[in-house]
């Protein structure tokens, strides 16, 4: 059996987490081989079980994958935090390809949740469960790191406003059986908190907050805006139904960005912002690699570079506790970030007319071994990446200078 091959690779420890998150009850006095038995056996009988125990992001991929079929690849890409499927190998993955990521089924688990996986998403909508985890993951998304009692207060005030049935408490079975409450909880010498999925590195997120003494009351947000900051995982979008958001929405339309593409440039504006405190280049890439990006003029250029550093302002900061930089007077956008050094700004320079690079002349080491004089020489001048700093000294990367005019 394949699955018992996948499992095998995992260690005690591993195991025992692959099963606490898909609810089996794997005893730790087992053996591993015991527990690898144990635990695939689980898989293969209850499949409506432990499907009904995934987050809402794992399902839906599990879900496209059966209906692509068995064994079919998906192109997909690089999301900001890998799914529990995929860690857990009931989804096979490939990042060999650094343009895409890869994943599709195996036949065994094809066979295995095809039958039962549309009706099992269907009764857990039903259950609330899925809304509850947009909710703490939005929450999560807003605050970026959250002391764990006061995640759990949030919590239960949202069932309280939601008028839920008395005697029901969906709270507390998504409390002690989400995978999310599980994967998401941090617990060091900085205390019982609740990390955002989407912070790479809680431990410099803590250092930044406490360089900026961010201990204060936790700003509060509006049902609608959790809602937002929890919903589309793993691709979330922040404040876009404010003018901030949908003016870079506008921007990143007129720049040829569409579909997927245009959540994907958002939500990766969204993580940037996060981290800008004095300057930040990476925040104006979805700029830098827009579809239509050589037709823009540089006054264009510098309205769309503008509508990224107000949206990046406005946006909550997980290193300000929720609040934005233009609230907080801290960590504002550098708006001289993507601009040239003499900050100077002028409509399209006719090709004829553009000052041309001038590239030094060929070397040839004489007597190399023994070549023959009609061997053919290469230049000696260094291959320039489209976003190295171009080699005339502008301070442009080199796509948005003499690579702009160069083929």
């Amino acid at each position: 059996m394949k699955l018992l091959t996948v499992l095998d690779r995992f260690q005690k420890g591993e195991l025992l987490d692959i099963g606490d998150v898909l609810g089996s009850e794997l005893s730790p006095r087992l053996k591993k081989s015991q527990m690898v038995t144990e635990l695939a056996g689980y898989i293969h009988k209850e499949p409506g079980r432990w499907l009904s125990h995934l987050m809402e992001r794992d399902i839906h991929l599990l879900r496209d994958l059966v209906h692509a079929g068995p064994e079919r690849v998906q192109y997909q890409d690089f999301a900001s935090y890998p799914s529990i499927v995929e860690v857990s190998g009931i989804v096979e993955y490939d990042d060999s390809d650094a343009n895409y990521h890869k994943v599709w089924i195996s036949r065994e688990i094809y066979d295995i949740v095809s039958p039962e996986i549309d009706s099992v998403i269907s009764d857990v909508e039903l259950t609330g469960q899925y809304e509850l985890e947009r909710v703490a993951l939005g929450y999560l998304n807003l605050y970026g790191i959250i002391p764990t009692k006061n995640f759990l207060d949030l919590l239960f005030d949202w069932q309280l406003s939601a008028k839920t049935r008395k005697g029901d408490n969906p709270i507390l079975n998504f409390v002690q059986r989400s995978p999310l409450v599980k994967l998401c909880r941090y617990e060091d010498s900085w205390g019982d908190n609740m990390v955002s999925p989407c912070i790479e590195n809680p431990e410099e997120m803590f250092s930044l907050m406490g360089e900026l003494k961010q201990r204060k009351s936790l700003k509060a947000f509006s049902r609608s805006q959790v809602l937002e900051a929890g919903s589309g995982a793993p691709y979330f979008t922040v404040g876009m139904d404010t003018p901030e958001g949908r003016a870079l929405d506008s921007v990143y339309r007129k720049a040829g960005y569409t579909g997927f593409e245009l959540v994907k440039a958002e939500h990766d504006t969204w993580i940037e912002a996060q981290y800008t405190a004095a300057s930040n280049p990476g925040l104006f890439d979805p700029i830098y690699d827009a579809p239509n990006a050589n037709s823009f003029s540089d006054r264009e250029w510098e309205a769309m570079c503008m509508a990224v550093c107000d949206y990046a302002d406005s946006v909550p900061k997980w290193c300000l506790q929720g609040r934005s930089a233009r609230e907080a007077g801290q960590c504002l956008c550098d708006r001289n970030a993507w601009k040239a050094p003499d900050d100077s700004l002028s409509e399209p320079i006719p090709d004829e007319d553009y000052p041309r690079w001038s590239m030094p002349e060929p070397t040839v080491s004489d007597g190399y071994g023994g070549l023959t004089s009609d061997f053919p020489m290469g230049f000696a001048i260094p291959h320039v990446a489209p976003d190295d700093p171009c080699p005339c000294g502008s301070g442009l990367r080199y796509c948005r200078c003499h690579g702009k005019y160069l083929s």
